[in-house]
């Protein structure tokens, strides 16, 4: 509990310490951050515009115009024929000439003037002298004609809408009657008088009516079968064929402005994201490595652009995963490869939802399957076939969901992805020591070619300074194994351990390792001229890595695995030596004997920093160890040395990640360590906790 509540008020002055040099780190990054999200931003509208006048300003069609090709169907598809679906509205909607609605009160008139020459006899409504020529004529005679003029009227009162069309139903209908021509004039003149028009003409009913047909006309719904034709080169293009071209996906020749603004806010919204998630995952990547990111996703973007102009997928998320997964690590890599290469899609595929939907579908298969295909990488035969067997089991899948979607599934779109999975394969091997010489980027290759005892510098070590090169060996392998169980990039704390004492090379039999026969040369140096060679290492170090072109990655391992260590044992030294001279030790500065730093900036060095350290202890073994309790002593006064003297103040682990790094370290030393004996550090001064423990046995000082 005492150690916790230690540990918490270190913490909380960590983060006091942390606020000045954090913040200069921070806006480091900031600016680092937001170049990045430019550079992406600027590429992707660049994609955007460029292609459109290039090539889709001169390629795609226009309304109006003859095709500058023949355009096949993408996929099969149903749509709304609108120019048919109008055809035959209006085709059903034209049978209707008018309406016609009966006169109400005009009818009832006429009915009642029926009514009444029927019953009645009544003629009251024919003029004078008609009425009297009728009332001469034989009672029989009369009769006939007033029958027929009855039946008549009743046949035709409400089916003329004028007097013309009146008097054509009149004389129809007489002339198919019995009465004789004078009779027939005698009862076309008594109709005549009888009746009027009551039927009259509605054009808004008519329009209603013509409303109502035309709505009830099913539309008229088409198919399109996958690769028939939409439209032939130099077919004139209508706006109904080039509405089906858009939803096949085809970009017609206008600006596409709304493509542009829509993939300046998605690029800039994910790439925030990416910086995010990034801080999140723990990953220190500096402004070399996100250049490196930013150019990856730009050639993947540009690959998909050229070959849209096909309309096919160029499968450059294959290359873009395997770059990634083999030189950042893998959690960090998952998001780039997810969003970057869905981001491709969206940028080139505007219109072609299917594909887009594919193209998510084979980003998450290729960045999930990264974790299986792209773990070993014990030479550049072995990447090609990972990174092809990657590819092989995209084409399954992307095979399967091209099947689902009813896209085309034939052999030349098999062949097409078998090759497109060779080329990438091939030009991720090929490219790759380009990026690492460009960008020094870190790949696994790299690091094992640079771990291998063939390199020039650990040939050096190996005859120059033995113990030197056996100390950073067991560096290494102890670095290594706790890092693999932290899923921590194992083999660059490895290859860091190699050459991170380097700088020992000048003069190897000043450090305690090197030196045989007790022979310690420090007994008879000044300890400040002691303290100057000993700290003097790591700048020679970085004077061999330059002249070695050692890769920045390398190098800080050299410059950060002491941090600004303070060597007590020598100012403590000195302190006594000036008293014993009659002065005070006050003008002994601290300065003189403190590692100039920088304090480690990423977790893998500062692992280094505690391997390094936790090797130094155990060499200085003076009694058995009895057993766990004792190497987890060990393995917490070293880890709490460092926090104390603010060694991981840029690294900022919390709490929990330091305990968790205390167990991995002591798991392994139980196995590595067991027969070993520990000399103890709980009664040492509190400026010795703050020494190296490596600094020590440099010297070959007494541990207290």
């Amino acid at each position: 509990m005492d150690r916790i509540r230690k540990l918490s008020f270190l913490e909380g002055l960590r983060g006091k310490i942390y606020g000045n040099k954090g913040s200069r780190r921070q806006d480091d990054l900031s600016a680092t951050y937001w170049l990045f999200q430019l550079s992406l931003v600027v590429s992707s509208a660049m994609i955007v515009i460029l292609g459109w006048y290039f090539i889709d300003r001169n390629e795609s069609y226009r309304v109006g115009y003859p095709s500058p090709r023949t355009y096949l169907a993408q996929s099969s598809a149903r749509f709304l024929d609108t120019k048919a679906t109008e055809d035959q509205k209006e085709l059903a909607s034209g049978q209707i000439v008018d309406v016609r609605v009966r006169d109400a009160a005009a009818t009832r008139i006429v009915q009642d003037k029926i009514a009444s020459l029927r019953n009645d006899g009544n003629i009251s409504f024919a003029p004078p002298q008609l009425a009297s020529l009728l009332r001469g004529l034989p009672d029989g005679n009369r009769a006939s004609i007033l029958a027929a003029v009855a039946r008549i009227a009743e046949e035709n009162y409400d089916k003329s809408v004028s007097r013309t069309e009146q008097s054509a139903r009149i004389w129809d209908s007489l002339q198919r009657s019995d009465l004789t021509q004078s009779d027939k004039n005698l009862a076309y003149q008594l109709l005549d008088a009888m009746l009027a028009p009551t039927v009259v003409d509605d054009p808004g009913m008519a329009d209603r009516l013509r409303r109502e047909v035309s709505d009830g006309i099913s539309p008229v719904v088409r198919e399109i079968r996958l690769g028939s034709v939409i439209a032939e080169s130099g077919q004139v293009v209508t706006p109904e064929i080039a509405r089906i071209l858009r939803s096949q996906g085809y970009p017609d020749a206008a600006p596409p402005w709304k493509h542009l603004g829509f993939v300046i806010l998605a690029v800039f919204a994910w790439s925030t994201w990416l910086t995010w998630i990034g801080g999140k995952l723990g990953v220190s990547l500096n402004q070399m490595e996100w250049t490196y990111i930013a150019v990856l996703l730009i050639i993947d973007w540009l690959a998909q652009r050229w070959f849209v102009r096909w309309s096919m997928d160029s499968l450059s998320v294959l290359a873009l995963t395997g770059w990634l997964f083999l030189t950042i690590p893998s959690s960090f890599a998952f998001h780039v490869a997810l969003g970057g290469g869905l981001i491709g899609y969206l940028l080139v595929f505007p219109g072609m939802t299917y594909v887009v939907a594919v193209g998510c579908i084979i980003c998450g298969v290729a960045s999930g399957a990264g974790f299986i295909f792209i773990k070993e990488a014990a030479s550049r035969i072995m990447i090609w076939r990972n990174i092809f067997s990657l590819g092989l089991f995209l084409t399954v899948a992307s095979v399967f969901i091209r099947w689902g979607f009813g896209l085309p599934v034939g052999f030349n779109v098999l062949a097409a992805y078998l090759t497109l999975c060779a080329f990438w394969s091939s030009i991720v091997v090929a490219v790759l020591p380009l990026w690492e010489s460009v960008f020094e980027i870190l790949s696994p290759l790299r690091l094992l070619e640079m771990s291998h005892p063939s390199q020039p510098l650990l040939k050096r070590l190996q005859l120059e300074a033995p113990g030197t090169y056996h100390h950073t060996i067991t560096v290494g392998t102890l670095g290594e194994a706790v890092a693999d169980r932290l899923g921590m990039n194992g083999l660059l704390v490895r290859t860091g351990a190699y050459y991170h004492d380097i700088g020992k090379l000048k003069r190897p039999h000043y450090f305690v390792e090197n030196q045989s026969f007790g022979d310690n040369i420090h007994d008879r140096l000044a300890p400040k001229d002691s303290a100057r060679i000993i700290l003097q290492h790591v700048k020679d170090g970085m004077d061999l890595a330059d002249e070695y072109k050692l890769p920045e990655g390398i190098k800080r391992f050299i410059a950060e695995h002491h941090g600004k260590t303070f060597l007590g044992y020598f100012f403590n030294k000195a302190v006594a030596s000036d008293k014993e001279q009659g002065g005070d030790g006050s003008g002994i500065d601290k300065a003189d004997f403190t590692y100039p730093g920088p304090t480690p900036q990423s977790r893998e060095t500062a692992l280094l920093m505690l391997s390094d350290s936790l090797e130094a202890a155990l060499k200085s073994l003076d009694r058995p160890l009895d057993g766990r309790p004792d190497v987890e002593k060990l393995v917490w006064d070293v880890i709490d040395s460092k926090i104390m003297s603010g060694q991981f103040i840029d690294v900022d682990f919390t709490l929990k990640e330091i305990n968790t790094i205390k167990m991995a370290f002591v798991d392994v030393l139980m196995s590595m360590y067991h027969s070993r004996e520990i000399k103890p550090i709980a009664n040492q001064s509190e400026e010795e906790q703050k020494e190296d423990p490596a600094d020590r046995r440099a010297s070959n000082a007494p541990a207290a």
